[in-house]
């Protein structure tokens, strides 16, 4: 099994959808989010849990649709702020505090773990 050095990164960007405006987001409890993976591995799972928790909720992805390299998941998430758990094929795992999920439409995976 090859082992990553630079683990996972989410980059979260906003992406121009018809009629989707801050606001707009605000109001809607739960959004679908086009998840992109750019990287040259697969990400086998994928965990969010509110900001002001310590502990993580069930993985967001359904076993038939791990995203293999180049390929997008849509999964619906709630509305706020989270912290992410990346996790890739390798076991190696990723994350990121403080995601407000609904101010974008498209996540983009890549090979680079920010901390």
């Amino acid at each position: 099994m090859k082992h990553y050095p630079l683990l996972l990164s989410l980059f979260v960007a906003l992406v121009g959808i018809t009629g989707f405006t801050p606001e707009a987001a605000q109001r809607s409890d739960r959004k679908t989010i086009h998840i992109k993976n750019t990287t040259n591995f697969t990400v086998d799972q994928i965990f969010i849990s509110p900001d002001d928790e310590d502990h993580w909720g069930d993985d967001i992805l359904d076993d038939d649709e791990l995203p293999k390299p180049g390929e997008t998941v849509d999964v619906e998430v709630d509305c706020g702020k989270w912290d992410v758990k990346l996790v890739a094929e390798d076991a190696s795992e990723c994350k990121v505090e403080d995601i407000t999920l609904c101010q974008a439409s498209q996540w983009n995976i890549v090979a680079n773990c920010h901390k």
